[in-house]
């Protein structure tokens, strides 16, 4: 049985990319013939990554056929495309996420958090925000977070509570244990590289451009903005979306029977423990070694391996993981040539040029709130990225803007503008749809809570950047 094929959804990613083709003719001086047919492709690539009439994997599979049948790649390059040291590191981050939710560990770090601190429902939620941050090192999945650990975590402790949305009592704990966790979830993707997939995707664009940007140097400039959103968001939150039960003693007790149904650390936790605590340190230390992050997570998925910890079986199963391999890859084939055929280039001098005699501060701040807020017309992480991340990062360059801080600083924002919309991302789909958060109330909350993020990371972290001399 054939799938159905979606032909509304080709329309526009066919009309502009076949209209760019044909205006080949009268394309500007400074591009050459090449460069403006994938030019063409890209932007129907992108803009079918958008409609989506095939997930992204076989989208971008189609045009780089389209682009190698057109003589603008040989085939040794595109194969060769798919040894990006970028996209790998995002696929073996993937699979030790799933050593940490295999083993149980996830879980026994969130129990343990919730009965150390659960006393009261605001340091409930402080110590919910501690698991997310520890999680989000080595989880490079949001959803994984959200989807695999934190929310039956959440839902099961808000009942146990009495806080149900099916008693319509979800208001009492639930509704802002939840909405919390989602924005808590936000902060911490941010903070890491390895926090959210889409840090490393940016972050592999931005070296299609000659910019390279380390685990630790994405870490220093965000640790402090970072903090500061962990211990703010909680308490504005418990201000302005107060849940009705203050106190919490029962957790204590809910968490301390969890753990014992638990029983005492299995050998996989105690090896994924080891095997996460010698990544991170290898990614803080790793390169003056000359240990890159994608080699650690090399190393870090085949001890799991080695110790039995995960095996093929699940390696193979994460479809996520060899989906972002894919597209990711091609997607970064096509930016690197377009760079190499001097197409973003051009883009960046030309459109940079509009900005000329602009402080560059005020060229990032514009570039900044607009790439943040236009996540309102994007169902997803990876399409923004994937359309705009590119060409605003050029603007920002051209524009006189320092390339390190261009893309650093447009990277940390693909994480922070999923405080938007109910559709923002995976975990907001879910957390949206649970009963606890109201529609009305979650647009409202995510402008307010995305107002204060802007504030924190964009003044503060322009402020901290160069307090460590990163501009």
């Amino acid at each position: 049985m054939l799938d159905k094929f979606e032909w509304k959804k080709w329309i526009l990613p066919l009309v502009l990319g076949l209209g760019l083709w044909l205006l080949t003719p009268i394309r500007p001086t400074a591009i050459n013939i090449q460069a403006w047919h994938l030019f063409a492709i890209f932007i129907a690539t992108i803009v079918a990554c958008i409609t989506k009439p095939l997930p992204m994997m076989a989208t971008t599979i189609i045009a780089i056929v389209i682009a190698t049948l057109t003589g603008i790649f040989k085939m040794e390059e595109v194969t060769a495309g798919f040894g990006n040291s970028t996209a790998w590191m995002v696929a073996m981050c993937m699979f030790m996420a799933a050593g940490f939710i295999k083993s149980g560990l996830g879980k026994r770090i969130a129990y343990f958090f919730v009965k150390t601190f659960g006393k009261r429902t605001l340091g409930l939620a402080y110590a919910l925000s501690m698991v997310e941050t520890v999680l989000a090192i080595g989880i490079p999945s949001n959803n994984a977070r959200v989807n695999g650990i934190m929310y039956p975590i959440i839902d099961n402790l808000s009942k146990e509570m009495g806080s149900d949305p099916k008693k319509g009592t979800q208001a009492d704990m639930g509704s802002y244990l939840v909405f919390n966790e989602y924005e808590v979830n936000i902060v911490t993707s941010t903070m890491f590289l390895t926090g959210l997939a889409g840090n490393m995707v940016a972050l592999g664009i931005a070296k299609t451009q000659n910019i390279e940007i380390s685990w630790m140097q994405w870490f220093l400039a965000a640790i402090v903005p970072g903090i500061i959103s962990l211990l703010v968001i909680p308490f504005v939150l418990y201000k302005i979306y107060p849940p009705k039960i203050k106190e919490t003693p029962n957790a204590h007790a809910w968490a301390d029977n969890k753990l014992k149904e638990l029983g005492k650390m299995t050998l996989a936790e105690k090896i994924m423990a080891v095997v996460f605590i010698l990544a991170v340190a290898l990614w803080l230390i790793g390169p003056k070694f000359g240990i890159d992050a994608t080699l650690v997570s090399f190393i870090a998925v085949a001890l799991l391996l080695i110790c039995g910890v995960i095996n093929v079986k699940d390696i193979l199963g994460q479809s996520f993981a060899w989906n972002i391999l894919t597209w990711l890859s091609i997607i970064m084939l096509m930016s690197q040539k377009l760079m190499q055929l001097g197409f973003f280039p051009w883009f960046s001098k030309t459109l940079g040029s509009m900005l000329n005699g602009m402080n560059w501060v005020w060229v990032l701040v514009i570039l900044y709130l607009a790439y943040f807020y236009l996540h309102y017309l994007f169902p997803s992480v990876s399409t923004q990225i994937s359309a705009l991340y590119a060409g605003f990062l050029s603007i920002a360059i051209g524009a006189g803007v320092p390339p390190i801080m261009a893309a650093l600083m447009l990277a940390l924002d693909g994480s922070l503008y999923l405080s938007t919309t109910s559709y923002s991302a995976g975990p907001a789909a879910l957390l949206s749809s649970t009963g606890y958060v109201s529609n009305k109330d979650w647009w409202r909350l995510s402008a307010i809570i995305g107002i204060i993020l802007n504030i924190i990371w964009l003044g503060g972290g322009l402020l901290w950047t160069k307090v460590i001399g990163m501009w």
